[in-house]
């Protein structure tokens, strides 16, 4: 049985699922204890109520206030990272040290910076440890058909992107520029139109409005809304035979193909020609990640997401500030 421990219990680390109206988990802490193949044996907080809502849900699971001590003390294969990435790097340097697990599985970003993501891959270097970033969307069903379908040009050639989004190039930013890059590849250059107000600070995760190129076939367009109106994590895919459409966050997936217009005779339209629902409701990402994690450790299976690809998004986001600074400029993304 592969142990696990758990550091950070906000939202993603456990309040995500107290009195959650969702059947599937949210966390890493129910996730883990849905895992027959896992044991959840500890998790540190940085406040007693943590505890106490952690008692409640899994009063199996040991609680700690220090995680020098629950890092001591507990014994694990697997440890999840929960907390703010302005101390990752020293976090994850005393995690090595002390614990030695196989699979840190990391949330985003990995890093704070460039420079302190590029020490984190040198620091891993020497330990027998694999980072799993958590791009939560790479385990999620309805993703994986998508990428099949563009791989198999099902619907021809991807020519254009439309990405639409909320919460910042850090916070959403991470997912989106992920999946561009597992759809279609990476990012080459950006080129900001304008910074567009959210409730986060923008001077720690400014939300803009650019286009970029991916290669030299597909260009596109990400537009950036205020969160305090409503959330929003869409992708629109056209191909020159079709276009997918992903939307509520992943939640649906349409899939359309050419034919006769009905109404314009001697036109060719966009026709629905199937959609996929409920893939977030039916289907945990957090679920089907830590699956995949016990799966690499007892299956030796290939990783789906790797530290390059958590490092990745960060390189983007540096060529969108960039581009921000310098009035609007085409900046080169640069590659790891």
């Amino acid at each position: 049985m592969l142990k696990a421990a758990v550091i950070g219990l906000g939202k993603i680390g456990l309040m995500f699922d107290i009195n959650s109206k969702q059947e599937k988990p949210s966390s890493h802490i129910f996730a883990y204890r849905l895992e027959p193949e896992i044991d959840l044996v500890a998790a540190v907080g940085v406040r007693q109520e943590q505890g106490d809502y952690l008692q409640k849900a899994a009063p199996e699971v040991r609680f700690y206030l220090d995680m020098a001590t629950m890092l001591a003390n507990n014994k694990s294969d697997i440890i999840s990272i929960c907390t703010p990435p302005t101390v990752r790097l020293e976090l994850i340097r005393s995690i090595l040290e002390i614990s030695k697990p196989r699979v840190i599985f990391c949330e985003k970003p990995v890093a704070s910076s460039i420079e302190e993501a590029k020490e984190l891959h040198t620091l891993l270097q020497s330990y027998d440890c694999l980072l799993i970033p958590n791009l939560s969307r790479r385990w999620n069903k309805g993703t994986t058909k998508v990428r099949q379908a563009i791989k198999e040009q099902q619907f021809g050639k991807l020519e254009k992107i439309h990405l639409r989004y909320t919460r910042g190039i850090y916070n959403t930013g991470s997912h989106l520029f992920d999946l561009v890059r597992f759809f279609a590849g990476d990012i080459d250059n950006v080129r900001v139109i304008e910074q567009v107000s959210t409730s986060i600070n923008p001077d720690s995760d400014p939300s803009y409005s650019f286009t970029f190129t991916v290669g030299d076939q597909i260009t596109g367009f990400a537009e950036a809304f205020d969160d305090r109106n409503y959330i929003l994590f869409e992708l629109d895919l056209y191909f020159d035979k079709g276009k997918i459409e992903i939307v509520r966050a992943g939640d649906e997936i349409r899939y359309y193909s050419t034919g006769i217009d009905p109404l314009f005779m001697g036109f060719q339209s966009l026709l629905l020609s199937h959609k996929d629902e409920n893939l977030l409701k039916d289907s945990s990402n957090i679920q089907n990640a830590v699956k995949h994690i016990a799966d690499l450790l007892e299956n030796d299976a290939e990783p789906v997401c790797t530290l390059e690809d958590g490092i990745y998004p960060l390189y983007v986001a540096e060529a969108l500030i960039k581009s921000y600074r310098n009035n609007g400029s085409v900046e080169k993304v640069a590659s790891s």
